[in-house]
């Protein structure tokens, strides 16, 4: 069996956000103001949710060497997706959630409880546990990056279709 690529564990986290509910999914979005460029982002209306795929052992143990891990950074709940094994639960930095990955499909290890991703305010225990102080200034870039690709050349992006 071939190792997954750092882009397979990439598209298999997208896809997984996609299907956690997130509207908003994005892959390493580059954006003026925000130092992070995660492998994915995903936004709701209450929250962002963030992915770092790990492809090798030295990615993962280099990840903490980042200064965004230790203050501030994207993402009110994160999660670490890479090949079954690769990263053990005993490793596994308090708060963050696990994606063990196969060439097909990939399934949560560590997440919090059911899928109601609430806000940073209104959490229950079980998800105040996976919640991390995420930088707004930064998640605003990157919503203000994506929303810019989106809106294209024209500069607009209708809500509601005008009907002339």
């Amino acid at each position: 069996m071939q190792p997954l690529s750092h882009a397979q564990l990439v598209d298999l986290g997208a896809r997984w956000v996609r299907r956690e509910g997130f509207g908003v999914v994005a892959t390493e979005v580059v954006a003026v103001g925000c130092r992070e460029q995660a492998d994915v982002i995903g936004l709701r209306a209450t929250c962002s949710a963030v992915i770092e795929a790990k492809a090798s052992r030295a990615d993962f143990l280099a990840d903490w060497a980042k200064p965004h891990r230790h203050t501030g950074g994207l993402g009110l709940y994160r999660f670490f997706a890479c090949p079954e094994g690769l990263i053990d639960l005993a490793e596994l930095t308090k708060g963050w959630g696990l994606l063990y990955a196969t060439s097909r499909s990939i399934r949560a290890v560590v997440r919090p409880p059911g899928n109601i991703w609430p806000r940073r305010d209104a959490a229950s225990a079980a998800w105040e546990a996976f919640q991390h102080q995420s930088n707004d200034s930064a998640e605003r870039s990157v919503l203000y990056s994506i929303a810019r690709r989106l809106a294209g050349q024209a500069g607009v992006v209708r809500g509601r279709s005008r009907k002339t």
